[in-house]
């Protein structure tokens, strides 16, 4: 694996690392209170985004995504905002769930003001928080919520389809599949596993995942690997999807 690559798509995660090695260095005692802290989440996130990821995975092979378009996509209209609404109030789980899930769907066709109300109920209008929240502040108080509540998450969808393109989130976020498929068409295609790899398929994943340098290549020689490295130049870091 390319550690340069590496390295520059986990550096939040290294400067958390970094950031806990200095609290252990200036005051041991707060560094496990904090890792404590930190095991509890990271346990909790254990237990829920396995079948997140499991139903995830599903959605993306099972579901077509002519029936993600219909439903969430940027013609579904009101339905489509009803959909959303409805699958954000029967989510279980924290918000973070969601967030796989969403982006699987917004990959197969769903509009961005959709995906918005699908996580903004799934934040703050679930069904089992109005029946929480009806036991300890009432009902009153829950119906009067819950009115203002829901306008304003179609306001917010409605306003961030407007200022936030699909194809900007997914230009950002990167889709592996497409960059896969964008190498191995500038790939002569020999299929002759010349560069280390069996196929030309397997080359591509590997230049995409930052193990392979553009110009592993041997038969495509210098012209296949300055395509590719324009490719890349122009493409944004790729983020493999969960």
């Amino acid at each position: 694996m390319n550690l340069k690559n590496y390295f520059k798509n986990n550096r939040m995660l290294g400067a958390a690392l970094a950031i806990y090695l200095i609290v252990l260095l200036v005051d041991p005692n707060t560094f496990m209170e904090t890792l404590n802290t930190a095991w509890v989440y990271i346990e909790e996130m254990l237990q829920v985004l396995p079948p997140v990821l499991i139903f995830t995975g599903m959605l993306e092979v099972w579901v077509p995504r002519e029936t993600i378009m219909d439903t969430f996509g940027s013609r579904s209209g009101l339905t489509g905002k009803l959909a959303s609404f409805f699958l954000g109030t029967v989510s279980a789980g924290p918000i973070y769930a969601g967030f796989p899930i969403t982006q699987s769907l917004l990959r197969k066709g769903a509009s961005v003001a959709n995906i918005t109300v699908l996580l903004s109920t799934w934040a703050v209008a679930k069904i089992p928080i109005l029946l929480v929240e009806i036991q300890f502040l009432g009902l009153s108080f829950a119906l009067v919520r819950w009115s203002l509540t829901i306008p304003a998450i179609l306001a917010i969808g409605y306003l961030t389809g407007k200022i936030v393109s699909r194809e900007e989130i997914i230009s950002e976020i990167g889709d592996i599949e497409e960059m896969i498929q964008k190498i191995l068409d500038r790939l002569p295609g020999h299929n002759c596993g010349a560069c280390g790899y069996d196929n030309c398929k397997e080359c591509a994943e590997a230049i995409t995942d930052g193990e392979a340098e553009p110009d592993v290549c041997k038969p495509g020689q210098e012209e296949t690997e300055q395509k590719i490295k324009k490719l890349m130049k122009k493409q944004k870091p790729v983020i493999k999807s969960s």
